[in-house]
């Protein structure tokens, strides 16, 4: 009974994102839905990996909006990177290492890294390494700052953080492409403008946090969404420690951000 239900809700997911992709990447969309899709949609047939890239501070971590671009590679198939920019910034090394645990347990490639002090620059450059990726995230978050690190003959032109909002002011106004060597290129991406919309039904949501997977089969209703339901598997385990109280959070946010 346990493996039915199991493949059940396995092929219920799957079958879900298949049929999104099929209307997404349809060679015979129409012209006028085309323009509306994200830029970032139309890239995924050319991109190996998108790489989130966050800050401990100067902007403030964000842990919300990391999550909403992870969905947006779960929704793309896209292989995902977390880059946690500034942990020379960071209240405590134990902060620095309770985030990016809680990524890289889900199963994402995570990378932390300070370019001010060339910290971890080597683990992200092997990440990035022979592959065409896109760096996304707010402005200020350092994005820039890492690709010089990690080539410096690139001399991109580095974004200030404002002290009166806290926040990047935007010097990548469109897409820019770096070399960063024969076999590895990065599309830096403007701000966070990729996250224009995601079209997906506020009961889909479940099926783009891949943690749920584990526990969502022993939830009372198969149409559970993990929100007030009775007997709900997943909100147990947030109870129990086994998933992210703020991963959990971020997840009803987003419910919320698309009702």
């Amino acid at each position: 009974k346990k493996q039915q239900k199991q493949i059940q809700y396995f092929l219920r997911e799957k079958a879900e994102r298949k049929h999104k992709q099929q209307i997404l990447h349809d060679d015979r969309i129409p012209k006028f839905l085309e323009r509306h899709l994200p830029f970032v949609r139309r890239m995924t047939r050319n991109l190996d990996q998108l790489v989130i890239v966050s800050s401990f501070a100067s902007p403030p971590l964000k842990t919300g909006l990391i999550d909403r671009f992870l969905v947006l590679t779960e929704l793309e198939n896209l292989h995902a990177v977390v880059c946690l920019n500034k942990s020379d910034l960071a209240g405590s090394r134990k902060e620095v290492e309770k985030i990016a645990k809680i990524y890289a347990d889900i199963g994402y490639d995570t990378a932390v890294t300070s370019a001010k002090k060339k910290e971890g620059i080597d683990a992200l450059y092997t990440l990035l390494k022979n592959k065409r990726s896109a760096f996304a995230g707010h402005s200020g978050v350092g994005k820039s700052s890492l690709l010089n690190a990690i080539n410096p003959e690139l001399r991109i032109q580095v974004e200030e953080v404002s002290t009166t909002t806290n926040k990047g002011r935007h010097t990548t106004t469109k897409i820019r492409i770096y070399t960063l060597d024969k076999h590895t290129e990065v599309l830096d991406l403007p701000g966070i403008k990729i996250l224009d919309f995601i079209d997906i039904h506020y009961t889909e949501a479940r099926f783009y946090y891949p943690e749920f997977e584990e526990y969502a089969e022993y939830c009372k209703f198969r149409d559970c969404i993990h929100l007030s339901e009775t007997d709900c598997a997943v909100k147990n385990a947030v109870e129990e420690g086994k998933i992210s109280v703020l991963r959990y959070n971020s997840y009803c946010n987003f419910i919320e951000s698309l009702k």
